[in-house]
């Protein structure tokens, strides 16, 4: 009996599933184009997600509401749905609030609008801030003064009163100044004048309240992922435009001035003296450049060797891990940083700490350290540490164990942290420059980066200058210094004594380093000055200061460098300013304005003054078609303000110039009379608001006028403004009232702020004489 082919090809037909049970039968087809609606629960929940998204500021706002159109124009409501709930509220909306929660205060809702308000708003927060300590440190000195008549000249009370002044600014994120000298206890009576001088100054306020403004609205991006390598690395789009808009203006307002010498009247252009000092990126570089090859040359003579060392913080201050390899890489959310929000600046003063930690250590041990550090951002906006160390090679390990140890002090055995935390390498002799160069030209200017990729972001070095200048200058974090050198301050005023000997006045030592920094030898000025590490008291030259002829606003003696000196040889100082200048408007034929010659159609420049809105209420010489305008109801919401155009681009110059051309007297078309309506309700309100407009002496006829009164317009009448708003009427000041009545205010400010001033002064003096 043969047996039966089989072919293994051919697949042998699929057997039909019976299910036994109810509960595990087969349940209907898939029904295409058919989308599951969302329960009573769900749309609640829905709803009440998008609430959250429109308490958000408005920066975030936006594009999280056009995400979740997005999503449920293409992918439908339930995908818009679980992109709320999953990526929203589970993911990103922890990380806001608990960004809010570092910058907000209770119970200060204006304080806690802080991101959204323009600059115009912040300097009115910061004069209601300035004027309610006033009255604080009034209402305290005004207390101590019921003790006795000499109880506030005592050192016991005014540190009292500045304790409760430092509260209250510590409760709005604001440090006074001298604040850790009040916590050591080692305050003065003059840091407490100064600081208060400040508590109750609206500069102080302003300045203080635009750079936490600042902060916060960096943190709120970090925290909704919108800065890192899958979007926009070290800054955001928003902190890299204020910060060169800054630059913009500050530049503008350079070239607007010229310095003057204040004895000759001597001119010379403010600009250009900026731009040929250090101010000046490129020339910044350059003179970093060469110190660092200076230092690596007395590295080389001493016998010293040479380390690169980084240094990262701990992941909880990473609003972001990395996931991929190579060109794959991507940022993902590190629900770490999510508990407690870490800023730049948070993660900054944790590597301060971390270095402190270690130069103690350097010295417990003897050790003899020096180089240069930079700081850097990781992708995310992290701080992290590269320092240029030298040291002689005996004392190289014990340097590093030191380093190793205190580096992971904290979460040490968390995950990567042996690795990524801290690195050292050892330094090719002559090879310290080519080690840091890439970094310098990377926090300044991106100067011969090309082609060079970073790390980070697989994105070219060169373009990412601007926005690691924009981090540095939105936190706040100095990027390089030097540890364990001499004075760079010494090294500047040397170089301005150019071929002038010095040897007569204060050696022939402290000659060897004017002539060093002179010619820019780094290496000879630093071994002139007594060599690395050793002491500030005990180099060859220092610099000079004496209090400045002119106090500050805050009526302050304000030190000023004008010479060096050599406290190891004595001798005079040696004056490197001599004349004094101060800083003047360019004149008018310095500056001249144009001419204008004939008619100018640009759209964009004001003739006499600007128009105060966008608004033309005029009939226009260049439309024709008026009657065709579309009716808009009241009440239209959002959608038609989106589509009016930007005003002031319109019309192009040739436009302009084109259509008043081609105007002829009978093409201009005729004014359209108004079309507002008005409602029955609205209608009812008419003989009330004559009534009472006749007994003001003003007659109000029920036409036009009346309607758009009725509407919202606002009627003045004499030195006040009558409104009509939720079915009432309202008289306001006008503009020259409340200018009166802001001058009187104030006018009692100032005279408050003087009694102040002048108590206090009455107490130094006092101070003084016991």
């Amino acid at each position: 009996m043969t047996g039966k082919v089989i072919d293994f090809s051919v697949q042998p037909p699929p057997e039909p599933a019976v299910f036994v049970h109810e509960w595990n039968k087969k349940r209907h087809e898939a029904v295409l184009g058919f989308e599951q609606p969302l329960t009573p629960a769900q749309l609640k929940q829905n709803q009440d997600l998008q609430d959250e998204i429109e308490r958000l500021p408005r920066m975030l706002r936006f594009p999280f509401r056009k995400r979740y159109e997005k999503i449920h124009e293409e992918e439908g409501l339930l995908a818009a749905h679980k992109y709320l709930y999953f990526k929203f509220y589970r993911e990103i909306l922890p990380r806001v609030n608990a960004v809010n929660d570092r910058f907000s205060v209770r119970h200060m809702d204006q304080f806690n609008a802080l991101p959204e308000l323009s600059d115009k708003a912040v300097k009115l927060l910061a004069k209601q801030l300035a004027k309610v300590f006033f009255e604080r440190c009034q209402q305290l000195i005004d207390k101590v003064s019921e003790i006795g008549d000499g109880a506030i000249f005592k050192f016991k009370y005014l540190y009292e009163i500045y304790g409760h002044m430092a509260d209250d600014a510590k409760e709005l994120h604001i440090t006074p100044l001298h604040y850790s000298r009040y916590l050591k206890g080692s305050i003065s009576e003059k840091n407490i004048h100064s600081a208060l001088a400040r508590l109750v100054n609206d500069d102080f306020w302003y300045r203080r309240l635009r750079a936490h403004r600042a902060r916060w609205r960096e943190s709120l991006l970090i925290a909704v992922m919108a800065v890192n390598m899958n979007k926009r690395p070290y800054a955001s789009r928003q902190a890299i435009n204020e910060v060169r808009a800054q630059r913009k203006a500050n530049e503008e307002y350079l070239k607007q001035m010229d310095i003057e010498d204040t004895e000759t009247g001597e001119r010379f252009d403010l600009f250009e003296k900026v731009m040929g000092s250090i101010s000046n990126p490129e020339i910044r570089r350059m003179e970093l450049m060469a110190q660092i090859a200076g230092i690596e040359k007395v590295a080389m003579q001493r016998g010293d060797v040479g380390m690169f060392v980084t240094i990262t913080t701990p992941s909880k201050y990473h609003p972001t891990k990395v996931t991929g390899k190579k060109d794959e890489k991507k940022a993902i959310i590190n629900h770490n940083w999510s508990k407690e929000a870490y800023t730049p600046k948070n993660g900054q003063a944790y590597l301060v700490r971390v270095w402190s930690k270690i130069r103690t250590a350097f010295k417990d041990y003897g050790l003899k350290v020096y180089g240069v550090r930079v700081v850097e951002p990781h992708h995310d906006g992290t701080p992290h540490w590269h320092l240029l160390l030298f040291t002689d090679k005996a004392s190289r390990a014990q340097v590093i164990d030191i380093m190793r140890k205190k580096a992971l002090a904290v979460d040490g055995k968390e995950q990567g942290a042996q690795k990524h935390r801290f690195k050292c390498e050892h330094m090719n002799r002559g090879g310290a420059v080519s080690y840091i160069a890439k970094y310098i030209s990377k926090n300044i200017d991106g100067y011969a980066l090309d082609g060079e990729i970073d790390n980070d972001t697989g994105k070219p070095l060169s373009d990412t200058a601007a926005a690691v200048t924009a981090w540095a200058a939105t936190w706040r974090i100095p990027q390089f210094q030097f540890y364990n050198l001499p004075s760079k301050g010494a090294y500047r005023e040397c170089r301005k004594l150019c071929g002038v000997s010095i040897a007569e006045q204060i050696g022939d030592v402290a000659e060897k380093v004017r002539f060093a920094a002179d010619k820019g030898f780094f290496d000879e000025y630093i071994l002139s000055q007594g060599g690395p590490c050793t002491p500030r008291d005990l180099q060859t030259v220092r610099v000079a200061r004496r209090a400045a002829d002119r106090l500050n606003q805050y009526d302050e003696e304000v030190p000023e460098v004008f010479g060096i000196y050599s406290p190891v040889f004595g001798g005079d100082v040696v004056k490197t300013r001599e004349r004094k200048y101060q800083i003047v408007k360019k004149r008018d034929s310095q500056n001249p304005a144009p001419v204008a010659v004939g008619f100018d159609f640009n759209l964009l420049k004001g003739g006499i003054a600007d128009p105060r809105s966008p608004v033309n209420n005029c009939g226009s010489v260049i439309s024709t078609d008026g009657d065709k305008s579309p009716d808009l109801a009241p009440n239209y919401g959002m959608t038609g303000v989106y589509q009016i155009k930007p005003w002031g681009s319109c019309l192009s110059n040739k436009a302009a110039e084109k259509a008043a051309q081609e105007v002829k007297p009978a093409q201009i078309a005729r004014r359209v009379n108004s079309r507002i309506t008005l409602s029955d309700k609205e209608i009812a309100f008419i003989p009330e608001i004559q009534k009472f407009t006749a007994a003001m002496g003003h007659e109000m006829p029920a036409d036009g006028l009346m309607m758009m009164f009725i509407r919202g317009m606002t009627v003045d009448y004499g030195d006040q403004k009558l409104l009509f708003r939720d079915g009432r009427m309202r008289l306001e000041l006008g503009d020259e009232e409340k200018a009166v009545r802001e001058r009187q205010q104030a006018d009692k400010r100032e005279q408050k702020a003087a009694s102040i001033l002048t108590r206090v002064k009455k107490m130094k003096k006092e101070n003084r004489r016991t």
